[in-house]
């Protein structure tokens, strides 16, 4: 699926399912707000999102932690259920909180984003780099197809 359809196929209004993935090229990396701005969508950056929601004096980010993966769902789900300048988020650098979690976190965290938070009032697309298999399993790409995008604009 492109990423234009993804995004007109969340935007649907009373569609369950408002969260989607772009396996984002290469190439793309830098761009995000130049890219959410050609979509028509707002820009935000994970990590900055993720390290404000921290306590204060925190040193540790709290991620290699057994359950881990649920401070990230917590991110998500805030963006979500937030009101932005836009109706549809291009969440970037995700992937690099996902390296902080294990391989059976990170298959958690996907579920939980995909399957457990219907009917958001701000849609998402969370970007994660296309060549990084070990972020988004290659077996979520098929169980998960009608959420995901592939390929350049």
């Amino acid at each position: 699926m492109k990423i234009t359809e993804l995004i007109q196929q969340i935007r649907q209004p009373g569609n369950r399912m408002g969260i989607g993935v772009w396996l984002l090229p290469q190439n793309y990396i830098g761009q995000e707000e130049n890219l959410a701005s050609r979509l028509n969508l707002e820009s935000i950056d994970a990590r900055n999102v993720y390290l404000q929601n921290l306590p204060q004096g925190a040193r540790f980010s709290g991620l290699t932690r057994p359950n881990g993966y649920q401070k990230l769902v917590e991110m998500v789900r805030q963006l979500a259920n937030g009101v932005h300048h836009r109706d549809c988020l291009l969440v970037h650098t995700l992937d690099l909180l996902l390296l902080g979690l294990e391989v059976n976190e990170r298959e958690r965290f996907w579920q939980a984003v995909l399957e457990g938070l219907p009917y958001p009032r701000t849609k998402l697309v969370l970007t994660i780099l296309e060549s990084a298999h070990s972020l988004f399993p290659p077996a979520f790409i098929q169980r998960y197809a009608a959420l995901i995008a592939q390929g350049s604009l």
